[in-house]
């Protein structure tokens, strides 16, 4: 007896230590799961644009604009700063290249427009916004910048446009006040992130008469998705990763869907959607077309940068659906060389779709419900 049970403890230490090993390992793997997914997670909690680094918030002076300074009160109580840039003084290349096009062909209309909101990042959002704000200030318009992360950094976590979409109707109450009108007209312009977060905002905030959206995409989590590895565990780790932002935040990635947005604005709000981005997986040209589908709008247009597959001079391309047996009309997207030229046609988009929008009296009607079928990117 005494022998066997020798023998039977003799078996078992190496169970045991093997047990340890698999324990250990689980338990070291899960740790350095983990951490990964931190890692991941980070730029979409906290994507800090690194163009800016090392500068202030609001610089003190930039080459043809005047920028007036002030401040509101954002969604959660706090200060956010802003700036309203209007022309001013000896004029800035990219102004000189809309003026240049514009004794070509006038956009007088534009002075209409009593601000356009212009969003591009979530970081140093004053300056990432003023190469846009060059160029529409050339044309006559009155720009309107701001901090989403509010006065001195003081949200530490991106949303996306989720909660701070909710400045938006603030800030236009502020420039409501400052404008000593009782309606003035408004239109949103956002870039990548301050796409998404503009067509949040407009899909609430009827104020919001027109909007161009360049560079949006769909969901925030079709995108994070396009950007992982294609691996067994690619859902698993998103898992993780809307975890991780949960714990955070408060929000996952499927919480932020601009398309979704984009179903619930008034049909009468032109939106003009916009693809300038080529081989980045975080915005597509199928992100457009998939939001350019869900507007109820009946003045939209979707246009994207010519691309080698289209004939020399092309204007226009025509987007198939996918899928056999789709019920979904072609799309006609609208042709551009490059940027310039794109953002130069925003300029008479603006002055002739918008404007002529704006004269053509209307009843508010609700926004179609959003298809789920067609949110398939």
């Amino acid at each position: 007896m005494v022998y066997l049970r020798r023998y039977q403890m003799s078996l078992f230490r190496p169970m045991r230590l093997l047990l340890l090993t698999m324990l250990t390992a689980l338990v070291v793997g899960a740790v350095h799961l983990w951490n990964h997914v931190a890692d991941m997670a980070e730029p979409v909690l906290t994507p800090i644009n690194k163009s800016y680094a090392g500068y202030s918030l609001i610089p003190q002076k930039v080459l043809g604009l005047n920028l007036e300074q002030f401040t509101f009160t954002g969604w959660d109580g706090g200060e956010v700063r802003a700036v309203i840039a209007r022309k001013d003084g000896e004029e800035s290349s990219r102004q000189l290249t809309i003026t240049g096009a514009l004794n070509q062909n006038k956009a007088d209309r534009l002075r209409e427009i009593d601000y356009a909101l212009i969003c591009v990042d979530w970081d140093h959002g004053i300056r990432s916004a003023i190469p846009l704000a060059e160029s529409l200030t050339a044309a006559g318009l009155t720009c309107v910048l701001w901090e989403p992360r509010g006065a001195d950094n003081r949200r530490p976590h991106c949303t996306h446009g989720l909660r701070e979409s909710a400045d938006v109707p603030l800030l236009i109450n502020e420039l409501t006040r400052r404008s000593g009108k009782a309606n003035p007209v408004i239109i949103g312009v956002g870039q990548g992130y301050g796409a998404g977060l503009m067509l949040q905002a407009a899909a609430t905030e009827p104020r919001i008469l027109g909007l161009v959206s360049i560079d949006a995409y769909a969901s925030l989590r079709e995108s994070i998705i396009r950007t992982m590895p294609d691996t067994p565990l690619t859902l698993a780790t998103l898992s993780l990763m809307d975890l991780r932002i949960n714990s955070s935040v408060g929000f996952e990635c499927f919480d932020v869907a601009p398309v979704e947005s984009a179903a619930r604005l008034d049909r009468h709000v032109p939106v003009l959607v916009i693809n300038l981005v080529r081989d980045n997986p975080i915005s597509t040209l199928e992100d457009a077309v998939t939001i350019y589908r869900q507007l109820p709008s009946d003045h939209r247009e979707l246009w994207t940068l010519r691309a080698p597959s289209d004939s020399p001079g092309a204007t226009t391309r025509t987007i198939q659906p996918e899928g056999t047996g789709s019920r979904k009309s072609p799309i006609n997207a609208i042709l551009h060389k490059d940027e310039d030229s794109a953002v130069i046609g925003i300029v008479h988009w603006l002055n002739d779709t918008f404007m002529s929008a704006m004269d053509t009296p209307h009843v508010h009607t609700p926004a179609r419900p959003l298809l789920t079928s067609d949110c398939q990117l």
